[in-house]
Parts: C-alpha cells; sequence; structure tokens
C-alpha cells in the first residue's frame, strides 16, 4: 500500500528564497501537490539560531569542554 501524499512541506531558510519557492511550487504543481511553507518572514535559517543560543552559553560561561577525540560517537554519557 503506496501512502497518499498530497502536501509538499518547504520551511528553514530555503523557504525564504522566492526563486526558490517559485520553483519548488512549479515542481509541486507538476506532481500534483500542494506546496505548503510559512510566510517567508517566518523562514529563518536554523544555524543562526543554534550559533546565538551557543553565545548565550558561552558569555556566562555555562559549556562543557569537547569530548575527547578517542570517544565513540555512540557513546551515551549519563
Amino acid at each position: 500500500m503506496r501512502p497518499s501524499i498530497k502536501n509538499f512541506v518547504v520551511s528553514g531558510g530555503v523557504a525564504s528564497n522566492q526563486y526558490v519557492r517559485t520553483r519548488l511550487n512549479h515542481i509541486a504543481e507538476k506532481n500534483g501537490l500542494q506546496l505548503v511553507s510559512p510566510p517567508p518572514s517566518l523562514c529563518t535559517d536554523n544555524g543562526v539560531m543554534i550559533a546565538w543560543t551557543g553565545i548565550e552559553h558561552f558569555v556566562p560561561g555555562r559549556f562543557e569542554d569537547p569530548p575527547p577525540a578517542d570517544e565513540p560517537d555512540d557513546m551515551q554519557v549519563t
């Protein structure tokens, strides 16, 4: 059974680009989909938000040293 896909959702920084949004809308329509996207003013770059959060923690000294280079990627720290 194939899922019934009706919408094509685009958000984030890429969705704030009007050219990209227009092209994606064309592709969606060509494939029988509806493009769903927030207004461009709400399509922000998440990388900037992550960096700002880092600054907010770093300035008052709320940070941890990076893990050692030999620490496995899948190591669970509790």
